[in-house]
């Protein structure tokens, strides 16, 4: 209770911790370090247990986006320690899902959307709709999160379909017939059946650097050539 005080007490202080709680890298290394170090104890050595402590690479459209977020939730079904979305352990996609049931006893469709946009476990997380409807739920302040902001021009409940029907693909390794009404969620990515499955699958593998689909890659590299020959001096 002390150190709790002093802590309001001190605006610098508090403004360390407020900084260093949207720190990506402060997080990650607060992560990794005890694992690294129970580690090392273990195996009686000493050095780098990690390769890096995260990385970073440039998301360049709205199908890299969804195909990155899809990649992580469906990690634990495609390492065969989950069957479905909702039993994916520590995983976003499972809270989001956890937050959607329990709204549905909800007395309104306006308070529903509410509680899953501000849910007790996801509530913290990035929205998924960038326009959600209705939009009043999501002006709601939230101490929880930095913005409010959306990430995809897709609903919860159209990416919920979307990872559901790719992880049954990823699973039975065989892409099968896409149900019509996923068609409209791939075309609003601008994304072909092939292409997704292939961002999801090799996500990691393919992009080293930047992610996007191939005519992305493409336009991007070709600006950054041209960019390259307009500063060069004769």
């Amino acid at each position: 209770t002390e150190e709790l005080n002093h802590l309001k007490n001190s605006p610098s202080g508090l403004a360390d911790k407020r900084r260093r709680l949207s720190s990506v890298s402060w997080l990650m290394k607060c992560i990794s370090e005890p694992i690294a170090k129970r580690a090392n104890r273990e195996d009686d050595v000493t050095g780098h247990f990690w390769e890096a402590r995260f990385k970073a690479q440039p998301l360049l459209d709205e199908s890299a986006i969804a195909a990155c977020m899809a990649y992580v939730d469906l990690n634990p079904i495609r390492a065969a320690v989950a069957q479905t979305p909702e039993t994916s352990d520590f995983t976003s996609l499972q809270d989001r899902i956890a937050d959607r049931q329990a709204a549905t006893a909800a007395s309104s469709t306006a308070t529903q959307q509410t509680q899953i946009e501000h849910g007790p476990r996801a509530g913290w997380l990035a929205p998924i709709a960038l326009e959600p409807a209705p939009k009043h739920s999501r002006h709601r302040h939230s101490t929880r999160r930095l913005s409010n902001r959306g990430c995809l021009f897709l609903s919860l409940d159209q990416y919920l379909h979307l990872v559901d029907w790719t992880g049954r693909q990823l699973r039975l390794n065989k892409p099968g017939q896409i149900p019509q009404h996923l068609e409209p969620i791939l075309t609003r990515l601008d994304c072909s059946l092939e292409t997704w499955l292939d961002l999801v699958k090799n996500f990691r593998r393919r992009f080293l650097t930047e992610a996007g689909r191939p005519e992305t890659l493409q336009k991007v590299s070709r600006v950054r050539r041209n960019c390259r020959r307009s500063n060069q001096r004769i």
